[in-house]
């Protein structure tokens, strides 16, 4: 069956109501098959638990650019929500997407449940690992800096980086297809390699800057001997949480608004799979 009569066949979407209700469906959709957004977290899990602890000292550089226990439930979060669950959402799911076309709302409250789902899945594994990175080392104020982070800052990532798909969707298009539509290499391989890469480079940037407010106060609190105030600690979370909180509430309702400010474009591309 080619692709088009597969995405004709697809079935009336039904819109939530409500932002619960978006969200149970976004968990639905998740653990069922093909299982596109559940593999995709737990190959890039995988890769960057593999990368970071099996990857010779010398080589690593390549790969991160930062170095430290703390920071690797750090990177963990950043590249689990890299790639296709940060920045394309509205193609895998076009069928809703253009059912709701025109109603920013309704754009909103998908856009958000999507987000909500992939914290709700990201975020327990990775403050586990920073709970054991922390007992393990005693230094609970920099596990709490790190919990602090990972618990917000994705979510501000998530709302900036969902307008990439937003502006430059990419059909989920089963790999033996593409090489069989090699010939269109334009759209099936250049455009889709650098829309599948750009995300890994993107992801990290947006979770630096979110990480600032902490790190700076971090660095400014240290004292003798490497010991740090606690206060100044807790004003950069303080600062970073509602920052991140911020950045979320506007990109997703921005997101939104470019979709429908975009739609002719997007209603054209997201109903013709075979524009890659």
């Amino acid at each position: 069956m080619d692709l088009a009569r597969r995405f004709s066949m697809k079935e009336n979407p039904v819109l939530p109501d409500n932002l619960r209700t978006a969200i149970f469906e976004e968990v639905r959709r998740t653990f069922v098959y093909p299982y596109s957004t559940f593999l995709c977290l737990f190959g890039n899990a995988i890769l960057v638990t593999l990368l970071w602890f099996c990857v010779p000292v010398d080589l690593k550089s390549l790969f991160f650019n930062v170095q430290g226990a703390f920071f690797f439930p750090i990177v963990l979060a950043t590249w689990m929500i890299a790639d296709v669950p940060a920045t394309n959402e509205w193609a895998p799911d076009s069928s809703r997407v253009l059912a709701a076309m025109g109603d920013e709302a309704m754009l909103t409250r998908l856009l958000r449940a999507k987000h909500l789902v992939l914290w709700l899945i990201v975020t327990p594994v990775v403050i586990i690992v920073a709970a054991i990175i922390g007992g393990t080392t005693g230094d609970r104020v920099t596990m709490t800096l790190c919990i602090g982070w990972v618990a917000s800052v994705p979510l501000s990532s998530l709302g900036i980086a969902s307008l990439v798909g937003i502006i430059w969707p990419y059909h989920p298009i089963p790999l033996k297809i593409r090489i069989k539509k090699r010939h269109e290499w334009k759209h099936m391989w250049l455009r889709w390699g650098f829309l599948v890469v750009f995300p890994y480079m993107l992801v990290p940037l947006l979770g630096l800057i979110g990480l600032g407010p902490s790190v700076v106060l971090y660095q400014l609190a240290k004292v003798h001997h490497g010991t740090v105030n606690r206060v100044a600690l807790m004003i950069g979370l303080a600062i970073t949480v509602p920052v991140a909180a911020v950045i979320w509430t506007w990109g997703t309702r921005y997101g939104a608004r470019l979709t429908t400010k975009r739609s002719t474009q997007l209603r054209l591309y997201l109903s013709d799979p075979l524009k890659g």
